[in-house]
């Protein structure tokens, strides 16, 4: 026994303009109701004509689908990596970590709910960023208040 569903799945298209519905067993464009359907959406399942389906990354979207989709932003700032970058390398020089690291925190407090990578990233190197400028703000207030300490009292006589 065999049961053709969807038949028009299996049929090979050349740019042909959308065919019109036979009857009733065929399935009709969720668009145009008048034109037979060619293609699912692979998103959310909708039967599309040949003037619908658009071919995204190898996969067919209906119109809804393709303005929700992301894939078509070519690149994304990746504030999470670049706070991570401003506390991790500026130590090497001290000095310019007394401005990294402050603006490491700016930037985890700022861009925490900014968009993320097209990749799916967790907060992590957020996480990672804050504790680490925290950690060398409280080294830098450690350091200038010994030397304080040592200005303050003195050589020894």
């Amino acid at each position: 026994m065999q049961a053709l569903v969807f038949p028009a799945l299996h049929i090979a298209r050349a740019g042909e303009v959308p065919a019109a519905v036979q009857g009733e067993a065929e399935a009709s464009c969720y668009y145009h109701p008048q034109s037979r359907a060619a293609e699912v959406c692979s998103d959310c399942g909708r039967f599309l004509c040949h003037l619908c389906a658009l071919e995204l990354n190898g996969r067919h979207v209906c119109p809804r689908c393709f303005e929700k989709t992301e894939v078509l932003i070519p690149n994304r700032t990746m504030y999470d990596t670049m706070a991570l970058a401003m506390v991790l390398f500026p130590p090497l020089l001290f000095w310019p970590a007394i401005v990294g690291a402050p603006w490491a925190l700016v930037l985890v407090f700022t861009r925490w709910n900014a968009p993320a990578s097209l990749v799916p990233r967790t907060k992590i190197r957020f996480i990672i960023a804050a504790i680490l400028a925290l950690a060398e703000i409280g080294f830098g207030v450690f350091i200038i208040y010994m030397i304080l300490q040592v200005s303050l009292k003195g050589p020894k006589k």
